[in-house]
């Protein structure tokens, strides 16, 4: 049964029995054995055809929701047997995240606990929840997630700072140019969510606004267009450290500045893994020692 949920979760993420099958590294008719028998074990069709493509049906989606839960558990379960200094996490990691501070964060790390294997998957932070909903993922490390996700145990572990790169890297008088149109994240984004809060509640105390002209969904296109003179851009700062553009060529927000917080994310079962304990204790010393200011 579980190998089973296992194929339609699969299918579910991928739309085709090809991608399913390299998604669980089995063959394209072990994917749709298992589904059939899934299908005649509880009497119900779970899959249909949409073109060329598969979707789940309105009661397959359903099965994966309601069993979504106890996949996780089982799997966190089956972890708990592991090594204290071994076994090994799945965790998904925000683009601008892994592409500045946190590979190196990683890195520091495994160099620590040389015998826990760490499997990355690089995501916007809302889809690797997604993937820690599932159960597929133990942890997420996320960028602009806090504390509103009921179903997770949410841990902060700084706020990292928001600069501007200005177009050219030619320096900026913000007061004079009030409203600033600058280029910045896509506005669904979950790091956009909580910008924009703090851009409207700030505003009045710094004398100027900011006005969104255009959006993209990388943080590193967004700072390499302004680097090239093309926009302003609204970044993180790491980003613009793992890019080596000059720390006084950045615009700094006035107090209370403008930033974006930063957590590890997973079940409260999860966080009790031994490895987990391990990895989140090292990762917040690392955090520590080496702040992203």
């Amino acid at each position: 049964m579980i190998s089973n949920l296992e194929a339609l979760t699969a299918l579910e993420a991928e739309g085709t029995m090809t991608r399913a099958a390299v998604r669980l590294r089995i063959t394209q008719s072990a994917v749709s054995k298992r589904i059939a028998a899934l299908e005649a074990e509880l009497g119900q069709k779970f899959i249909e055809p949409a073109g060329r493509r598969v979707r789940l049906t309105p009661t397959g989606l359903r099965l994966l929701e309601k069993t979504r839960p106890f996949m996780a558990a089982i799997k966190e379960a089956l972890l708990d047997d592991s090594p204290p200094e071994g076994g090994r996490i799945v965790i998904g990691i925000s683009e601008s995240i892994l592409s500045s501070w946190g590979a190196e964060a990683i890195a520091q790390i495994k160099s620590e606990i040389p015998r826990l294997e760490i499997l990355l998957n690089a995501h916007r932070s809302p889809v690797a929840l997604d993937h820690v909903r599932s159960g597929e993922y133990m942890l997420a490390l996320c960028a602009g997630i806090s504390d509103d996700i009921p179903e997770f145990k949410a841990e902060p572990l700084f706020e990292e700072p928001m600069v501007i790169v200005p177009a050219g890297l030619q320096p900026i008088d913000l007061t004079a140019q009030s409203p600033l149109s600058v280029l910045t994240i896509e506005p669904h984004s979950a790091t956009w969510h909580h910008l924009d809060k703090r851009l409207r509640a700030f505003s009045k105390t710094w004398g100027f606004s900011i006005h969104v002209e255009q959006t993209l969904q990388s943080f590193t296109c967004i700072a390499q267009i302004a680097r090239c003179g093309l926009a302003h851009g609204l970044v993180p700062i790491g980003v613009t450290q793992s890019l080596g553009i000059p720390s006084p060529c950045l615009v700094r927000f006035p107090d209370p500045g403008l930033s974006r917080p930063i957590s590890l994310v997973g079940r409260n079962t999860t966080f009790a893994n031994p490895q987990v304990k391990t990895f989140h204790r090292v990762l917040s010393q690392y955090l520590s020692t080496h702040p992203v200011s």
